[in-house]
């Protein structure tokens, strides 16, 4: 069935097909390889009805991927029990509305909890010297940040980290630190599976740092590849990702010091990517935050330019987020950078 047909017979938009297909849920059965029609099996009319309701439901990506492989009743008790707890707060809060308009605002009482977080994010990205276009992909809301390096002398480099970014922020729902790594997860067999159906993909493959703020306010770090996360606190700086490169391992290891590391041969060289293979493994921790905390993610075409105590000062020595992103790339331009040069730079505010 052509995805115009598809569409019709199960009630889903052409677009949510193809974002379905994109996170690695519902993909075609067949692609054309000239035209790119995409075409699917009848037999996938009860998988995308699914996929679609559990959607509608407010279920995340990352969970209905994992509930497609292992259906349970206990899966779907579980999503019940928070739909209701939801649907319970919702109807509390349009019930205190309706108090405060009906008597008055000075009049009602309203417990108030905890203000939940947020984060306020600038980003700026600027092309290198020796690239051809700039194939890094940012994303920043107020509860996620993300930064994306496609493979530089790779076809499709800026397709892959445009994807990365995308899924991920689909899958994140300020759940919990597995719910990002599950994202970025889909987000790499979506790479892998669209570099092995599509001409001219090949070797295509991306970095990947996503920074989250989870609902009771901890911050979740997960990566793959060089591009990396600092956490700026009480004017020291915290570096939150380990790099997944061959330099990187041989530092770790005791048998290369820091600045040899930048003169090797290998510098730069990745152990891990997005994209590259069906499966990959991803680095995640998480911390707690406090307001005004700052959260900078960046490509290696920074971290390569800039030092830590550097960013360390400018994090520090900035009076508003949108200086210290500015100042931070401005720096790498005056080095005469060569890599594209990405900065996201994020304050904790409640």
């Amino acid at each position: 069935m052509s995805i115009g047909a598809f569409a019709q017979q199960s009630g889903i938009s052409a677009k949510r097909l193809r974002t379905y297909a994109s996170s690695g849920l519902l993909a075609p059965v067949a692609i054309d390889a000239s035209s790119g029609y995409r075409y699917y099996s009848p037999s996938q009319l009860l998988e995308a009805r699914v996929i679609d309701i559990l959607r509608r439901a407010g279920i995340p990506l990352a969970e209905i991927g994992a509930f497609l492989h292992h259906p349970s009743e206990e899966q779907l008790q579980m999503w019940t029990i928070r739909v209701q707890r939801r649907a319970s707060c919702s109807q509390g809060a349009l019930s205190s509305v309706r108090q405060l308009l009906a008597m008055g605002e000075g009049s009602v009482e309203i417990e108030e909890g905890a203000p939940m977080p947020r984060l306020r994010a600038v980003s700026r990205s600027e092309q290198g010297l020796v690239r051809h276009e700039n194939q890094d992909a940012l994303l920043s809301n107020a509860h996620l940040v993300v930064v994306a390096d496609g493979m530089g002398g790779a076809p499709g480099g800026g397709l892959a980290s445009s994807m990365a970014v995308a899924i991920t922020d689909a899958a994140f729902a300020m759940g919990s630190i597995d719910e990002l790594g599950a994202g970025i997860r889909a987000a790499n067999r979506a790479i892998w599976e669209r570099a092995r159906t599509e001409a001219g993909l090949e070797g295509m493959g991306t970095t990947l740092c996503a920074a989250g703020l989870l609902r009771d306010g901890a911050l979740v770090v997960a990566h793959v590849g060089d591009s990396r996360a600092y956490l700026f606190h009480g004017q020291s700086l915290f570096q939150m990702t380990d790099d997944h490169t061959v330099t990187a391992e041989l530092v770790r290891r005791g048998e290369l010091n820091g600045d040899d590391a930048r003169r090797h041969p290998h510098h730069g060289v990745l152990t891990r990517a997005l994209g590259v293979g069906p499966e990959v493994v991803v680095d995640s921790s998480s911390c707690t935050v406090e307001t005004a905390d700052r959260v900078l993610l960046c490509t290696d075409g920074v971290s390569n330019e800039i030092s830590a105590e550097e960013i360390r000062r400018v994090l520090g020595g900035s009076q508003d987020i949108e200086s210290a992103a500015h100042q931070l790339v401005d720096l790498v331009i005056s080095r005469a950078g060569r890599d594209d040069a990405s900065v996201i730079v994020a304050e904790v505010s409640p």
